[in-house]
This record gives C-alpha cells, sequence and structure tokens, in this order.
C-alpha cells in the first residue's frame, strides 16, 4: 500500500464521523480503526517511506506508557533506594510508585535533573545532590526505535453514548526518525516523565515491574524529526 492510497483511506474513515467501538475497554479504539482500514497486523508495508510502519490510534485525551527500561541506571541498590525513599503503601510494604517530571521534585525527596551536554538524565536527591540513576538519552532513543522508528499515529474525539464510546478518527500523522534532542526537550516540557514502580515483598527481595517512560500520547509527535499530516 502507498501512502496516497493511505491517506485516501483515512479520509474516508474521517468522513464516516463517529464510530461505535467494536470492542469494550482500552483497545477498543485501536480494534475497531484496524478493522475500519482492513488491517490484519498493527503495521503496515509503506514501500514509498521505506518499510514497515507501526500503526498507534490514541484517543485524545490519553496518556500511556511508551517502554520500560532498568539495566544499568542505578547508582544504589534497589532495595536501598526503596527502604530511603520509599513510604508504607496500603498493603503494609515499602514501596515507591510515583510519577517524576523535569522541575518538579516529588514529595519523598526525589527529582529529574538534564545534563544537556552529555544527553543523561539524572535522578536525584534533591537534598544533598546525590545522583540516584542515570538514563542516556541516546540509549533510550535506540530503544525507542526499535519498535516505533516509524509510526503512522491515528488520533480520535471519543464520546460515550447509554454505555457505549465511539471515536472520530480525525487526525493523523506520519512519523519518522526520532531524536535525541527531540528526547531531552520533552523532558524539559515535561511532555515525558519517568515512572517508577517498585516496592519490597515479604521476603525482603525487590519487586521493580520496570521503571517507565511516560509520555502523554498527544506529545509523541515531539519526538520526532520527520512530522506529515495525512489528514
Amino acid at each position: 500500500m502507498n501512502l496516497n492510497k493511505i491517506i485516501s483511506k483515512l479520509q474516508e474513515i474521517e468522513n464516516k464521523g463517529f464510530i461505535p467501538s467494536l470492542r469494550r475497554g482500552s483497545t477498543g479504539i485501536g480494534y475497531t480503526f484496524e478493522t475500519l482500514f482492513g488491517l490484519q497486523e498493527n503495521n503496515i508495508p509503506i514501500p514509498d517511506v521505506g518499510g514497515r510502519v507501526e500503526i498507534k490510534t490514541i484517543r485524545r485525551d490519553s496518556q500511556s506508557l511508551l517502554f520500560t527500561f532498568n539495566r544499568g541506571v542505578w547508582h544504589l541498590k534497589q532495595k536501598e533506594f526503596i527502604q530511603k525513599y520509599g513510604y508504607i503503601d496500603e498493603k503494609g510494604r515499602y514501596a515507591l510508585k510515583n510519577t517524576l517530571f523535569y522541575g518538579k521534585p516529588i514529595p519523598q525527596g526525589i527529582s529529574l535533573d538534564i545534563d544537556e551536554s552529555m544527553n543523561i538524565i539524572y535522578l536525584v536527591d534533591v537534598n544533598t545532590g546525590e545522583k540516584l540513576a542515570t538514563w542516556d538519552v541516546y540509549v533510550m532513543v535506540g530503544k525507542f526505535m526499535v519498535k516505533l522508528s516509524r509510526l503512522l499515529l491515528v488520533i480520535a474525539d471519543r464520546k460515550v453514548e447509554q454505555g457505549r464510546e465511539y471515536f472520530h478518527y480525525n487526525e493523523a500523522y506520519l512519523l519518522t526518525n526520532p531524536s535525541p534532542r527531540s528526547f531531552l526537550k520533552a523532558f524539559k516540557d515535561s511532555s515525558i516523565g519517568i515512572d517508577i514502580r517498585m516496592h519490597l515483598k515479604e521476603s525482603g527481595a525487590v519487586r521493580n515491574r520496570g521503571t517507565a517512560f511516560r509520555v502523554r500520547e498527544r506529545y509523541l509527535t515531539e519526538l520526532y524529526e520527520n512530522k506529515r499530516r495525512l489528514i
């Protein structure tokens, strides 16, 4: 399928207006769009773009987790980190589950700092300045590109009538070439945050669901150097 055919199909779907979801729950928006588009999988080959393109459909007001990445980031043992900066959760466990944005320290006394010259993001103790974790932006972007180097982003307005969700797919972009500088800017603008999601088990072992980079999905376009609006 070439790009002109994709644009034509997107316009056809947009002209349908609000369409009832074909599946309940969070996956309804993607399943409904893929059915209308005639897709069997969540990516399509577009020869004039240079390969297969991932499709992502989002509600205009949504936000989601992008990806998780833990290896080699921590400067201290995770158990020590939870004991020092965590709190007792509703199940009586030491835990730390929070989203951090640049320039907005959380009550546990930690925040994000950015070294633009080194392309590095730090998790720091706001009182001592101690670096607790380090993320290399180039490594982050490399992981991101494995899955989302070429992205067809489709955005829908939504409404609910009599308990059923409806979607109007009325905005779409072709995004290519995510860049480290764009990621840094997104962190500084608080378009991306970092989710910490860990607790200590009864045995004392660490349960870490993965440190996740959270992006407000409508800002995905800002992470790419090349952006083309299709509808």
